[in-house]
């Protein structure tokens, strides 16, 4: 019996293991995050400004939304191809949340970026789009 319960705890502290070490970007609303903002950073490279410029959310329009002229100043300079990593993700479900990438440029500088997006309508859509990181704190 102890020996049963020994394995039992083992496997659980396994799976919660796993569990905590999970990509966020793979399942659920990460996997829905992660597919507009690799969308958006795709046409940007592209350099199809005006489809980039499309993306913005429609339930929260920003009151100026990036036009493709700005998209095209901001991102024309930067080598291609660029590399997009995801570094992490604040949200409430169903509502607005920020994530902030890294997107390594074609000659290696790394150029940190946060992506305000809204998930109202249980679809992700982009709403703004700005140099830097954002880090929200939480107390406990």
């Amino acid at each position: 019996m102890t020996r049963k319960l020994a394995v039992t705890a083992c496997l659980t502290l396994a799976l919660a293991l796993t569990a905590c070490m999970a990509e966020p970007f793979e399942h659920g609303d990460g996997k829905r995050i992660k597919v507009a903002v690799e969308g958006l950073f795709g046409e940007l490279e592209r350099a199809d400004y005006t489809a980039a410029a499309a993306h913005w959310c429609t339930a929260a329009r920003p009151a100026k939304p990036l036009t493709a002229d700005q998209l095209k100043t901001d991102f024309e300079s930067l080598q291609r191809p660029w590399r997009i990593k995801l570094v992490s993700s604040q949200h409430t479900p169903g509502s607005t949340g920020v994530a902030n990438l890294t997107l390594t440029d074609g000659g290696g500088a790394e150029h940190p970026y946060n992506v305000d997006f809204t998930m109202a309508g249980g679809t992700t859509e982009i709403c703004t789009v700005d140099t830097g990181t954002i880090s929200i704190d939480v107390d406990i």
